[in-house]
């Protein structure tokens, strides 16, 4: 998504003709990626008031802290984007997960036991090191991890209109979008979603295909993206 120059195009004409004054995003990762491709396609003269972005990983948070420092609108939040016990009964209920051999086409990390696989995911099992461990370690340990930072968010902004962006954990995508969408209502607002043919957004892609309320801006079948308005009906 950050590497494609209809991408960047796209945000940079959005920023230009529109007065976009919070951002909410889902998954920093280390920041180096559609973060800073959003905090490089404002206008400089016209940044937003506030860029949250939230990380789930402790280790990632604290290196996109130090990536995302020059960009003192950025906020870098540490934490679960929807409460864990309700990401948990999502995965385990999720009716293409269970029936995954049904939905060819939609591109899921792996299809040995996907369920347990998104679980780990959430639990915050996967690709961990020593380092990463420790520093998991001491925020369980000895801080207070927020969770439905989401909601939080967009209930706080509901008004701004905020542009929202999902580059959701892979098993949560439908529901960080549900979320969003059902804060928000109907009330206008902006929506990037991320891998629009994985398991995270297919099924959001298609709900904003096919609602009167969205306008799809642009999107991108071979790079994953889609750009959308929500409209006032």
């Amino acid at each position: 998504m950050s590497k494609d120059t209809l991408f960047r195009q796209t945000l940079v004409d959005l920023f230009a003709n529109n007065p976009i004054d919070y951002v909410i995003e889902t998954g920093t990762w280390l920041g180096t990626g559609s973060t800073q491709t959003l905090a490089t396609a404002f206008p400089a003269n016209r940044p937003p008031k506030a860029y949250y972005t939230i990380e789930g990983n402790l280790t990632f948070h604290t290196i996109a802290r130090f990536n995302l420092r020059k960009w003192s609108f950025v906020k870098p939040l540490w934490g679960d984007t929807v409460a864990k016990d309700k990401a948990l009964a999502f995965i385990r209920q999720d009716e293409v997960l269970k029936n995954h051999e049904k939905y060819p086409d939609v591109f899921i990390d792996t299809l040995d036991n996907p369920v347990q696989f998104y679980t780990n995911e959430v639990e915050g099992k996967l690709g961990k090191n020593l380092i990463i461990s420790a520093v998991d370690w001491f925020g369980n340990s000895f801080l207070n991890r927020p969770q439905d930072l989401l909601h939080q968010l967009v209930l706080r902004h509901r008004d701004d209109r905020p542009l929202v962006l999902l580059d959701s954990a892979g098993g949560i995508g439908w529901l960080e979008y549900q979320t969003v969408r059902d804060t928000l209502g109907n009330r206008p607002y902006w929506l990037i979603l991320d891998d629009i043919h994985h398991l995270k957004h297919f099924r959001s892609l298609a709900d904003v295909q096919t609602r009167p309320d969205f306008r799809v801006i642009a999107h991108s079948l071979q790079h994953g993206w889609l750009v959308a308005e929500h409209l006032v009906q």
